[in-house]
């Protein structure tokens, strides 16, 4: 999650990257999954982290289920991303 607050609210992107041997590649390629040292960040004061942190799980979860059949993956996607302010979801990196 990439997350930032501007005038009291949150903004930001969550991320689901699927690692697959076909997916590898892509994923280190694009630098799909992002390190931070934790410093100066959202994450630890505020309590809406929650409610995007279960988001998150949700959408890790559904592709995990997609990747095991139980439910049908038309684009089989491996990164997905959601954005909080604009409730968009986005697929890439496609197999």
């Amino acid at each position: 999650m990439g997350v930032y607050a501007k005038n009291d609210a949150l903004y930001g992107v969550l991320r689901v990257a699927t690692g697959t041997p076909t997916s590898y590649v892509a994923l280190r390629q694009h630098a799909r999954v992002p390190f931070s040292d934790g410093a100066d960040d959202e994450y630890t004061s505020n309590i809406q982290i929650a409610d995007l942190n279960a988001l998150n799980a949700m959408l890790a979860v559904v592709k995990w289920k997609k990747l095991f059949g139980f439910y049908g993956d038309l684009e089989r996607e491996h990164f997905s991303t959601f954005t909080i302010d604009g409730n968009t979801l986005t697929n890439e990196d496609k197999a």
